[in-house]
C-alpha cells in the first residue's frame, strides 16, 4: 500500500484513487464479514487512512480559494460587486431575466455581514418587482431591511413594498407600508428635490391604493390525500394497500381494496435527499427541494441555497453545520450517491438513534448495536409509530450479490466520509449525545462508518430520483418546450417496497420533496402494486432491460413484459422501416430484413439512401431564413421518411415534431395541429392513453389550438375551433395532473387557457369580445 502514487491532481482524481487502493485490496472475507467488520479493517489500515486524509486534504486546499473572478467557495465581496455591476448593466438595458441573474449570484457571493448583502438582495427585490414576482419581491424586501440596508434609502425600499401589496390587491398592508415609508423619509433630511420626487412616488401609489379591491388568496394544487385515509400499519402508505412477505417476492405492496385510475396510494416525505446542481438559473432548495427558487445562500458557502430563511435554519441544525466544509472543498459531488448515504447517517443522528427491542440485551459496542437493529421485524416496523431510522436500516443491500471490487470501493468511500467528519468537522462530539448507549469514540466512529456504508448498498438498490418540469427555449423562434430534469436522489423507505414490473401500474409525482405514488389503471383487490425501477417495455427491448436490471438491482426480470412472447419486443415497433409491398413493419431477423407481415425482403441499402436525403432537407430547413422555403423543405423530409419509415417510427415523429414547430413559427396553425394529432395517436399506442407523453403532446395540440383561434377570430370554422380546443385542454389538464400533480405552474397555465376558450365559447357570436382576446391573453406559444 505505501508504494502507491497519487496522481497529481488528486482532488480531481477520486475515481483513480479508489482504482488504485482496491486493486491493492483483496482481503475482504465477503461470505461472515458484514460491514461492521469491513470497516474495521479499514480504519486499522495505516496505509489507507494516510492516503485518504492526504486527498482530503488535497480537497481542502481549495477551501476559501476564489476559483475565478466571478466564482468562490466562500464569500466575496469582490465577486458579489462584479455581479451587481452586472446586473445594473442589464437592467438599465431593460433585460430584466438577465439582471435577475447576475443579482442572484451576487447575493450568493455576498458575505451576509456586511454592506454588499443587503445591496444585492435590493437590485434583486427592484428586477422582481419589474417581473411580477411580487411574493419574492416581498422576501427580498424583508430580508434586505434585517440584513441591515442603509438607513438613507430605507424609505425607497418601503415604498418598494407598497407597490408589491398593491399589484397583490393587499390594500391595508399597502397603507401601512405607505405609511411607514412616510414616517421614514420625514426623519431624514432630504433634499427639496428629493422629497419632491418622494411626494410624486407616493401620491402615485396612493392613487392605486384606492382602486384597490381585497381579493381572496387562491391556493395552488394541493396535495391530494391517500385513498381511504392513511395506513395505520404501512407508513405513508394508503389504506387501500398492504405489505406483504413471501419467500418468492419478498416484501411487496398488495392493493385491499379496488383502485381507480389517479388514486393515491403513497404520499411520503424522503428519508433523506439531497439536490443534483443545477445552477442559479433553476435551483433547487437544498433542504425541502423546492425548484425555481428565489435563493436565500447559507452563510458561509456558496454551494448550499435556500427557499427561504426557515429551510436555511432546518438544514443548518440537520445537516449542513457537518457539510459546509465538505460543500466548499467540492466534496459531494465528487463522491455521486455516497452524498446521499452521509445524508442519512447525519438525518439519522439529528432525529437520535432509537433504543433496540428491550428483549435485547444493552449494546455496548459498534457491532453489538448494529446487529440489534437488523433483528427486527421487517414488516412491524412500517407501522405509523414505529421510529423511521428502522425503516431505512432495514432495506436491502445486495452486498451478498455484489462484486467485490464495487463492495470495496463502496468500503473506502465510506471510510474517506468517515474521516472527513472526525478531521474536518465536530460531528462525532455531537453524535455521542445522539446514540442512547455510551460507547467509546473508536466505536461511535466505526458505528457511523458502517451506517455510511450500509446505506451506499441501499440507495444503489433503493434510491429515488426527484423529478420537476422545466422550459426550454427553441432557438430564436415562437416555440419552447418543457422536459424532466433530475433535481434531487432521496430514499422512500415506504414507497421501496414495490416490486419492479417493466409494465407498471402506477404513476410518481413530486411536490418539492415528497413522493406521491398513484395508479396509472384500475386495480382489483388482491393485485400486485408494481413500480418501474428504470427499464420501460415502450422503451428498450427485453434483452436490454433484463441486462440493467441485473447489473444494478441483482436479479432477473420475469415481469408479464418480458415473459410474455407477443410483447417482448414491442419496442422493436418504433423502429421499424415500413414494406414497400404493405406498409407493414420490417424488422431483422439475422442478417435478413423482412416485413413482419407480408414476408418481402427489403432493400435497407435504399432506404437508408432516403433517409439520409431527408434528414439533409430538414438541415436546409432549419438554415432557411424564407419561410416558404423552410415549409417546403421541412415538409419534403417529412414526405420521405413517410416512404420509407413505419408509421409508428420514433424519427418519423420527430419529424412530424419539428414540421410542426415550423409551421406554428409561420403560422399555419391548422397544420401543425394535424400533424401534431398524429403524433397523438403514435403514441398512445406506444406509451398509452394516460401517459406523460401523450400528455406533453396534448400540450402542445392545445397552446397550438389557442394561438390558431387568437390570431383568426373572424374565421368561419372559430366556433367548431372553440369546441375542440376546450375538450383537448380539458384532457390536457387532467393528464398533467395525473403524471405531474395540481400544484405544477403548467397546470395552471392550462387551466387559465381553459378558462379563456370557456369565455370565448360563450361569446363566440360577439366579435367584440372575440377580438379582444388579444388584450386578455398573456401567455407564450410553447409548442
Amino acid at each position: 500500500m505505501s508504494n502507491i502514487e497519487l496522481p497529481d491532481d488528486c482532488a480531481k482524481q477520486w475515481e483513480i484513487l479508489l482504482l488504485l487502493i482496491s486493486a491493492e485490496e483483496k482481503k475482504i472475507d465477503r461470505t461472515s464479514d458484514g460491514e461492521i467488520d469491513t470497516m474495521n479493517y479499514f480504519f486499522k489500515n495505516e496505509g489507507i487512512r494516510r492516503i485518504l486524509l492526504q486527498w482530503l486534504q488535497q480537497m481542502k486546499q481549495s477551501y476559501a480559494k476564489k476559483m475565478s473572478e466571478t466564482d468562490t467557495a466562500l464569500k466575496s465581496d469582490e465577486v458579489a460587486l462584479l455581479w451587481r455591476q452586472k446586473g445594473n448593466d442589464k437592467f438599465r438595458a431593460n433585460r430584466l431575466e438577465d439582471s435577475y441573474r447576475c443579482y442572484m449570484k451576487s447575493v450568493l457571493y455576498a458575505p451576509q455581514d456586511g454592506p454588499m448583502y443587503p445591496l444585492a438582495l435590493a437590485n434583486r427585490s427592484a428586477a422582481l418587482l419589474r417581473m411580477k414576482r411580487f411574493q419574492e419581491c416581498l422576501s427580498d424586501i424583508k430580508l434586505a431591511l434585517a440584513s441591515g440596508y442603509p438607513n438613507e434609502q430605507r424609505h425607497k425600499l418601503l415604498l418598494r413594498r407598497a407597490d408589491c401589496h398593491i399589484e397583490l390587491g393587499q390594500r391595508t398592508k399597502a397603507l401601512e407600508a405607505l405609511n411607514a415609508s412616510s414616517q421614514h423619509a420625514a426623519s431624514l433630511k432630504l433634499s427639496a428635490a428629493q422629497c419632491a420626487e418622494f411626494e410624486r412616488h407616493i401620491r402615485d401609489l396612493e392613487r392605486k391604493v384606492e382602486v384597490i379591491v381585497e381579493e381572496e388568496k387562491v391556493e395552488d394544487g394541493v396535495i391530494p390525500e391517500c385513498y381511504k385515509g392513511l395506513n395505520e400499519n404501512f407508513h405513508a402508505a394508503s389504506n387501500a394497500i398492504e405489505l406483504r412477505r413471501n419467500d418468492t417476492a419478498g416484501r411487496h405492496v398488495v392493493t385491499c381494496h379496488a383502485t381507480r385510475r389517479g388514486d393515491v396510494l403513497f404520499s411520503e416525505e424522503p428519508y433523506a435527499c439531497v439536490t443534483l446542481p443545477t445552477g442559479t438559473d433553476s435551483a433547487v432548495c437544498d433542504n425541502c427541494c423546492k425548484s425555481s427558487v428565489n435563493i436565500v445562500p447559507c452563510s458561509a458557502c456558496s454551494r448550499s441555497v435556500y427557499c427561504g430563511a426557515e429551510c436555511r435554519s432546518r438544514a443548518s441544525a440537520v445537516f449542513h453545520r457537518w457539510e459546509c466544509v465538505g460543500a466548499q472543498a467540492d466534496l459531494f459531488p465528487t463522491v455521486g450517491i455516497a452524498h446521499l448515504a452521509l445524508r442519512v447517517l447525519l438525518v439519522s443522528a439529528s432525529d437520535g438513534f432509537p433504543k433496540v427491542p428491550t428483549t435485547e440485551p444493552e449494546p455496548r459496542t459498534a457491532e453489538q448495536l448494529f446487529n440489534s437493529y437488523s433483528r427486527v421485524d421487517s414488516v412491524q416496523i412500517y407501522k405509523h409509530d414505529t421510529p423511521a431510522f428502522y425503516r431505512m436500516f432495514n432495506l436491502v443491500t445486495n452486498f451478498d450479490k455484489m462484486n467485490n471490487a464495487d463492495y470495496i470501493q463502496y468500503a473506502l468511500t465510506a471510510t474517506m466520509l468517515t474521516l472527513y467528519l472526525e478531521r474536518f468537522t465536530s460531528f462525532f462530539e455531537y453524535m455521542s449525545g445522539r446514540v442512547p448507549y455510551s460507547m467509546s469514540a473508536s466505536q461511535l466512529r466505526l458505528f457511523a462508518a458502517a451506517v455510511v456504508l450500509r446505506s451506499l448498498g441501499q440507495l444503489v438498490c433503493n434510491g429515488h430520483a426527484a423529478l420537476s418540469l422545466a422550459t426550454v427555449e427553441e432557438g430564436e423562434g415562437r416555440t419552447a418546450t418543457e422536459r424532466e430534469v433530475r433535481r434531487a436522489t432521496a430514499i422512500y423507505p415506504s414507497a421501496a417496497m414495490m416490486n419492479h414490473s417493466c409494465d407498471p401500474n402506477i404513476i410518481n409525482t413530486f411536490h418539492n420533496a415528497r413522493l406521491i405514488v398513484r395508479c396509472s389503471r384500475e386495480l382489483c383487490a388482491g393485485a400486485e402494486v408494481h413500480n418501474c425501477y428504470g427499464p420501460h417495455r415502450a422503451r428498450d427491448v427485453t434483452a436490454h432491460r433484463r441486462a440493467q436490471l441485473r447489473a444494478q438491482y441483482m436479479f432477473t426480470c420475469n415481469c408479464t413484459a418480458c415473459t410474455d412472447t407477443e410483447r417482448r419486443d414491442f419496442v422493436s415497433l418504433f423502429s421499424a422501416y415500413a414494406c414497400q409491398s404493405c406498409k407493414g413493419p420490417v424488422l431483422w431477423s439475422g442478417r435478413r430484413a423482412h416485413c413482419q407481415q407480408c414476408q418481402t425482403d427489403f432493400k435497407l441499402a435504399k432506404a437508408l439512401t432516403t433517409v439520409e436525403r431527408a434528414d439533409e432537407l430538414m438541415a436546409q430547413a432549419e438554415r432557411a431564413s424564407a419561410p416558404e422555403e423552410r415549409c417546403e423543405k421541412a415538409l419534403a423530409s417529412f414526405k420521405l421518411k413517410q416512404q420509407v419509415l413505419h408509421r409508428h417510427h420514433t424519427a418519423l415523429r420527430t419529424t412530424a415534431d419539428r414540421l410542426a414547430r415550423i409551421y406554428a413559427d409561420v403560422g399555419e396553425f391548422s397544420k401543425s395541429v394535424e400533424l401534431i394529432k398524429q403524433n397523438i395517436q403514435s403514441l398512445e399506442y406506444q406509451f398509452g392513453s394516460f401517459s406523460v407523453e401523450v400528455a406533453h403532446e396534448l400540450r402542445k395540440l392545445s397552446d397550438v389550438m389557442l394561438e390558431r383561434l387568437v390570431n383568426s377570430p373572424q374565421h368561419p370554422d372559430c366556433r367548431e375551433w372553440c369546441l375542440e380546443a376546450h375538450k383537448i385542454i380539458k384532457k390536457a389538464v387532467q393528464l398533467m395532473e395525473l403524471n405531474y400533480g395540481s400544484w405544477e405552474p403548467l397546470v395552471k397555465r392550462l387551466r387559465e387557457h381553459e378558462a379563456v376558450v370557456a369565455s370565448m365559447l360563450a361569446h363566440s357570436r360577439t366579435p367584440e369580445t372575440a377580438n379582444n382576446i388579444h388584450h386578455n391573453l398573456h401567455y407564450n406559444l410553447k409548442i
